[in-house]
């Protein structure tokens, strides 16, 4: 109803990590370069990405595995991580896909085995065994430890397994008290806000790609929703989303700032 209103095609602002709708901010472009140096150049290991609720981590890790995917990159995303030791390593047994017809042991030794000569064949085909975790924080620390054991795993060249953790910024406090595994982190980066310039991007992005006209928003309007937002990409499309609604409820023929401020008081934002 409220596409048909303003004449999309699809739905522009909702909070889903659809691809099609990236955004690429610089500084989702910096932590998407620093991964990928991780992994392809040198090989190292642990990257940890931070970031803010919303701030984009969810759709670095959806990019990522896809620019990958599309490589012929062997990825694994895993976006709940709240695993035992045990099933974690089961997980990653059965999420590569190798000797999938295979019994899996119950045996956590005969697991890290398997795993082992998985990420053996892998770099034997010349490619990259890459899994990331996002919403870290949540990893208990018997996890964090399992993590760490399997970045043992190495040739000359470098690791055989790449792990990316994305998580809250908690979760660099949380690897703080773990000197074992905060040495392991090869590199690291924090996802900040978009600035307003970019949130005008953003807007009008996000706009186009849903088919509809990018001057829906009035100048007013998007300066109000990055200042109530904060730059938070979650935050900006909520407000947005909200702003069709109500505007398509006054039969208005765009969105002004009174409307966002309206919707601001409605969420609680203000």
């Amino acid at each position: 109803m409220v596409e048909e209103y303003w004449g999309f095609k699809l739905k522009p602002f909702l909070n889903t990590p659809d691809t099609q709708f990236l955004f690429r901010s610089e500084c989702f472009n910096e932590g998407y370069a620093r991964i990928l140096y991780n992994i392809k150049e040198i090989r190292g290991g642990l990257t940890l990405i931070t970031g803010e609720i919303g701030s984009g981590k969810t759709y670095l890790a959806y990019a990522l595995k896809e620019d990958l995917g599309k490589e012929g990159e062997p990825v694994v995303l895993l976006t709940n991580p709240t695993f035992s030791p045990t099933g974690f390593l089961k997980t990653i047994i059965e999420q590569f896909g190798i000797g999938e017809n295979e019994k899996i042991s119950r045996y956590r030794v005969k697991l890290l085995k398997k795993i082992e000569n998985i990420l053996n064949e892998i770099k034997r085909e010349g490619k990259n065994a890459v899994i990331m975790i996002d919403e870290a924080q949540v990893l208990r620390k018997a996890l964090l430890e399992e993590i760490r054991l399997l970045l043992n795993f190495e040739d000359k060249d470098g690791k055989l397994l790449q792990i990316v953790m994305l998580g809250q910024p908690e979760m660099a406090k949380k690897i703080k008290k773990m000197p074992q595994v905060k040495q392991r982190i090869n590199v690291r980066y924090h996802i900040g806000p978009l600035s307003k310039e970019e949130t005008i991007e953003y807007i009008s992005h996000r706009l186009n790609v849903a088919g509809g006209e990018i001057n829906i928003f009035k100048k007013e309007a998007i300066d109000r929703i990055f200042k109530y937002s904060k730059g938070i990409p979650r935050v900006i499309n909520n407000i947005a989303q909200n702003a069709l609604f109500v505007g398509m409820s006054m039969e208005a023929k765009n969105i002004n700032g009174e409307i966002i401020d309206a919707v601001a008081v409605d969420l609680r934002i203000l």
